[in-house]
């Protein structure tokens, strides 16, 4: 019983005299670069970095398709008011200037790859 109150305080706890605390936040990776050599880490954070850009950019462009086809559809029939658009055509441009923007940067930094590559 007196083990109890101890660990409830921390006076008994192991953790508790510990100066050096872990991180509770790990970000995700599709790739676990911590398991590679040093020279294939750079390459697997590329690789992380653009298979999330290519998803987001996947799920944008569905989503901006998809949000454009109600727009059609609302603007063809008055009474398909539960139709409507989610964006407005101010959004809808901004989102596809950061659709554009990131396949760009993506873009580029393959490029970039691509040319450390060749000898």
């Amino acid at each position: 019983m007196a083990k109890n109150s101890n660990a409830s305080t921390g006076a008994g706890c192991s953790c508790a005299s510990s100066s050096v605390r872990t991180a509770q936040f790990k970000p995700f990776e599709w790739v676990q670069i911590e398991r590679l050599d040093p020279s294939q880490q750079r390459h697997a954070a590329f690789l992380n970095d653009a298979r999330d850009v290519v998803q987001g950019a996947q799920t944008l462009a569905q989503l901006l398709n998809w949000d454009e086809d109600r727009r059609d559809a609302t603007a063809s029939d008055a009474a398909a008011a539960d139709s409507a658009p989610l964006f407005d055509a101010c959004q809808r441009d901004a989102l596809h200037r950061l659709l554009a923007v990131s396949l760009g940067l993506l873009h580029a930094r393959i490029e970039g790859e691509c040319d450390a590559l060749m000898p």
